[in-house]
């Protein structure tokens, strides 16, 4: 997909627009009154946001000097596999605290996931121990 100088614009736009409604939210945030479950979940998704919008900057800082931007790509594995680690210990927390169950929509599905990512990182795990 080609990124035209309309798109361009229409992102610097929405950014600008999501820097100062962020801004807001922080005033907002200050004055208190906020559950300590929902400002952790959104210092997580803010975190998250940090972290890729880096790795966009250093994507495009190493073409322009004309190095390997594919460096990058190792850091966005790395700062996903600590926000998977992450959220693997909140959904412990909330299992743990009866906030999950089996009525919980895509619960399921969560599961098949978390027992395909173990049936391909156990043999990893093995290599390292024989």
């Amino acid at each position: 997909m080609e990124v035209t100088s309309r798109d361009r614009r229409s992102v610097a736009e929405r950014l600008k627009a999501a820097t100062e409604e962020l801004q807001k939210l922080e005033q907002l945030v200050i004055s208190g009154d906020c559950a300590p479950r929902v400002l952790c979940d959104f210092r997580d998704a803010v975190d998250s946001i940090r972290q890729t919008t880096w790795a966009v900057q250093q994507w495009g800082e190493l073409q322009e000097q004309h190095r390997d931007p594919y460096t990058v790509l190792d850091l966005l594995t790395v700062e996903r596999v600590r926000r998977a680690t992450q959220i693997m210990r909140d959904l412990t927390t909330d299992l743990e605290s009866l906030e999950l169950g089996l009525e919980t929509p895509g619960l399921e599905k969560l599961s098949q996931a978390v027992n395909g990512l173990h049936e391909r990182l156990s043999p990893l795990f093995k290599k390292n121990f024989v």
